[in-house]
């Protein structure tokens, strides 16, 4: 079922003719939230394969200076945490992604992340690339969690597993959801 939902979604996205301005979007609603506007720390993301761009906030951050910023780097099937400075530090790495070079960092430093996925479902739970590297990053961590998506990401349940991690909000372009608290999906 997930390797469906995956395919299809992925197929819409690769053909989304609207990322840059949803993008836009996105950024504008991140930069409002509460959560963000006091965090010190934040973890983004470099997109990839027309995922929602975080480029637009990347560089707003690191021209602002007011904030750390944090990008993912895959090392040995986890997630390592690398503080940016300079766009210059990265370099493809995973799967062809764009990834920081620099010394790892303890993700218990991260006020909020953002985060991405294939989908979204209302309960918070994501469906991304099948490796698991974002719920065994998220496993246990303090920080406020903020998925971001296109409206056509957004699923009614996903399956999930015992060990899938649900974000606290999500956003989209025309939406700010605000995870259902029972429990949700269809475990797989």
């Amino acid at each position: 079922m997930k390797d469906l939902i995956r395919r299809r979604l992925l197929t819409i996205r690769k053909n989304y003719k609207y990322k840059a301005e949803d993008s836009i979007q996105i950024t504008r609603k991140i930069l409002l939230l509460p959560e963000f506007r006091k965090s010190k720390t934040v973890l983004l993301y470099y997109p990839h394969k027309n995922e929602v761009d975080t480029r637009f906030l990347i560089h707003y951050l690191l021209k602002e200076n007011k904030k750390f910023i944090f990008l993912p780097k895959v090392y040995k099937n986890q997630l390592k945490i690398i503080k940016l400075t300079s766009v210059s530090q990265l370099k493809r790495g995973f799967a062809g992604i764009k990834e920081p070079e620099g010394t790892e960092v303890s993700p218990n430093l991260i006020d909020i992340a953002i985060i991405p996925a294939i989908a979204f479902d209302l309960y918070g739970y994501r469906l991304g690339y099948g490796s698991g590297f974002y719920d065994r990053f998220l496993a246990g961590s303090k920080m406020f969690k903020v998925g971001v998506a296109f409206d056509f990401q957004i699923m009614d349940k996903l399956p999930y597993d015992k060990h899938d991690i649900p974000v606290d909000l999500i956003i989209t372009p025309t939406r700010i959801i605000k995870p259902k608290t029972e429990k949700g999906g269809e475990e797989s």
